[in-house]
């Protein structure tokens, strides 16, 4: 393998994501104010998918507020 081909496997690789690149993240529920915190695991379906010590969970975005670095930012007219 060439110096070029093994820098390019190489940098591949790092960008990858990993199961330990994802982040802690913590939803609450804007009715009763119950927080929910797990692995963030994506986001489908307009629906956060949370690790939890129960298993998987998918909690609709419109129903929670997300704390945490993994958490998305969605653009609205009132925080533009």
């Amino acid at each position: 393998m060439t110096n070029l081909s093994k820098v390019l496997c190489a940098t591949f690789a790092l960008t990858l994501p990993s199961m330990s690149s994802a982040g802690e993240i913590a939803l609450t529920f804007e009715t009763n104010g119950v927080t929910i915190s797990g692995e963030f695991a994506g986001f489908q379906d307009d629906a956060y998918i949370l690790i939890t010590t129960a298993g998987p969970l998918h909690v609709p975005a419109n129903l929670a507020t997300c704390e945490g670095d993994d958490c998305l930012v969605v653009f609205t007219a009132e925080n533009n």
